[in-house]
């Protein structure tokens, strides 16, 4: 990144082919545009381009003061998907007396062309443009040259007519280009598909990203893209086995498929009584956070290990979700979940057109607290494995206990035999507090219990007994030195 002096000095410079200058904070249009052209570099110079915002068309500081809102909009250019592949780039904040500057440093991509809502730019001089059929042809060689990820490698035992077209036509093009680009693109639907990366026209062959989200059975060629659900009747996968089901397909109707039936088969939403006028719809697991994480292992997983599909299993008192491939690149098991990295870019990218991806690297954090709202433990993240990750879920604790008159809900605590009404505050009822203290502390005794959460001794009896009574904790070691720990 540039220095205090570097800025001075270049701000007396004109617009060039590595420089733009732009008055305005907020301009997310011009913005992604300008960075686009620069990491697309199709003149290969090899060289930063640098966006100045807070600047005059005459390099004069423009006198505006950028704050945080506006700061953090500008980190969303990278992770919002309005550019695929998510380029390289650096953000820096310069405070003049003058005004604030804005520089985006914006590093070449080895894997071109960038887009940016759909459409390439490039740099012609000091000025953008939208990138030429000529501009593609160098940028798509040169993402060749620079090595081709597994997605981009031609898939060769399998061929045109195991693609379903119809799928690609009707559902993916009208979300990936314009609609008048598509009435006036007159090549055959090879050549379309090609140019999105998923036909290889030198080997007359789909691309494995091509098989993966269009293939009639993709699971002939690449034999690990298939998911497995099992729902066992047990704590372990010793019990019975109660349903069975392989999800495989072209990934854009398996999507579809899951979706569906994770609102009916694992949601599982019922009202919950409160009060005598109100009610709380709750369920066992929320459906979206379901999904994130169902799409997220379709992403992320590493379809050259092995023939394993994606495991997603359903125990009696939890869930858990396995897909081969551990973290990727520059996410590490010390910096999870706050750095993301992405091994199948490009699958990704097709994610995000279908609508499936909103913002990348925000569904952690969203997934932690819609299950919190709902009434679920936190998730448990196992990152430590080089070659799978897991993630094991437990399901809302918020029950009507018909013995002990007791109900949780969002708005308090009320207790059937003395009538009294805990969580003033709308904090998370008695049940859930206890559970999640016992996740975060093993070992932990009744009286430690009464410290972190405030609740009677006499209420944590009786909801530490129903917990295990439903075996989802359990008193390990002597009565002296024991404690409560989750079941596993």
């Amino acid at each position: 990144m540039l220095t205090k002096e570097e800025v001075k000095i270049l701000l007396t410079q004109l617009e060039s082919e590595n420089i733009e200058r732009t008055r305005a904070f907020d301009k997310a249009e011009k913005m992604g545009q300008a960075i686009s052209a620069f990491a697309n570099d199709v003149n290969g110079r090899g060289k930063s381009g640098y966006l100045f915002l807070g600047v005059e068309n005459d390099g004069k500081i423009s006198g505006k003061r950028i704050d945080d809102e506006q700061l953090t909009s500008l980190g969303g250019l990278k992770t919002d998907g309005a550019l695929l592949p998510p380029p390289a780039m650096a953000i820096e904040v310069f405070h003049f007396d003058e005004g604030d500057i804005v520089v985006v440093e914006v590093f070449p991509s080895s894997y071109p062309p960038i887009k940016f809502r759909g459409q390439a730019w490039v740099r012609i001089g000091a000025r953008k443009a939208l990138a030429s059929d000529e501009d593609l042809h160098i940028l798509t060689e040169r993402r060749m040259a620079a090595g081709m990820r597994f997605e981009e490698q031609p898939c060769l035992a399998a061929q045109f007519n195991d693609m379903d077209i119809d799928i690609f036509r009707n559902h993916y093009l009208p979300q990936a280009v314009k609609s008048e680009v598509i009435d006036e693109d007159t090549r055959d639907v090879k050549e379309q598909m090609a140019a999105l990366r998923f036909y290889d026209r030198n080997k007359e062959a789909p691309t494995n990203l091509g098989m993966l989200l269009f293939g009639k059975h993709p699971e002939l060629y690449i034999p690990s893209a298939y998911l497995q659900y099992v729902k066992f009747g047990a704590e372990d996968n010793g019990g019975t086995i109660l349903t069975e089901h392989a999800y495989k397909g072209p990934l854009i109707k398996t999507i579809i498929e899951l979706d569906a039936f994770v609102k009916v088969g694992i949601s599982a939403s019922r009202p919950v009584k409160i009060s005598a006028l109100q009610e709380k719809t709750i369920c066992n697991y929320p459906d979206w956070s379901m999904r994130e994480l169902l799409l997220n292992a379709i992403i992320h997983r590493d379809y050259q290990i092995g023939n394993a599909p994606i495991k997603f299993y359903e125990y009696s008192n939890r869930i858990e979700i396995t897909n081969p491939g551990g973290l990727f690149g520059q996410a590490k098991p010390d910096n999870f979940p706050y750095v993301n990295d992405y091994r199948n870019p490009l699958l990704a990218e097709a994610m995000k057109v279908m609508g499936y991806v909103n913002k990348y690297n925000r569904g952690i954090a969203k997934i932690k607290k819609e299950m919190e709202e709902n009434g679920n433990p936190n998730p448990i993240f196992d990152v430590n494995k080089l070659t799978e990750f897991r993630v094991t879920l437990r399901p809302a604790i918020g029950e009507i206990n018909g013995e002990s008159g007791e109900i949780n809900g969002e708005s308090g605590e009320i207790n059937g035999e003395s009538g009294e009404i805990n969580g003033e505050s709308g904090e998370i009822n008695g049940e859930m507090k206890i559970y999640s203290a016992i996740c975060k502390n093993p070992g932990i005794k009744r009286e430690k219990l009464f410290l972190l959460t405030e609740i009677p001794l006499r209420t944590i009896d009786r909801i530490v007994k129903r917990l295990k009574d439903a075996k989802k904790i359990e008193y390990r070691g002597s009565k002296r030195i024991g404690g409560w720990f989750v079941r596993t």
